[in-house]
């Protein structure tokens, strides 16, 4: 598994989830409770194979950023809420979340 390491006096530690996800949409990340704010986030591919995974912003949409095994998207002051799914079943995701 990938480690994630950076260092900012804004970020204080990322909480780390695993999930295994299919070809169903599923919500990972709901709003942050207020007064806090998703600072960086990070969400990684990690299948080895050549699944593909989906990061879909918005809960009427099906379709969204395409991820390739082994690759990672970053949003920074992302504080919407945030669907996965993936092109197969098994599609191995590790989401990293800094919140202030």
């Amino acid at each position: 598994a990938s480690q994630i390491q950076i260092s900012s006096p804004f970020l204080k530690s990322y909480s780390h989830t695993n999930y295994t996800v299919g070809i169903t949409k599923i919500k990972v990340l709901d709003f942050p409770d207020v007064p806090k704010k998703r600072i960086s986030l990070i969400i990684q591919n990690q299948s080895p194979a050549t699944q593909i995974l989906y990061i879909i912003l918005n809960p009427n949409d099906d379709v969204g950023i395409a991820i390739s095994s082994l690759s990672s998207y970053v949003f920074d002051n992302y504080n919407g809420q945030v669907w996965v799914k993936g092109s197969d079943a098994g599609t191995v995701v590790h989401i990293a979340e800094a919140l202030n």
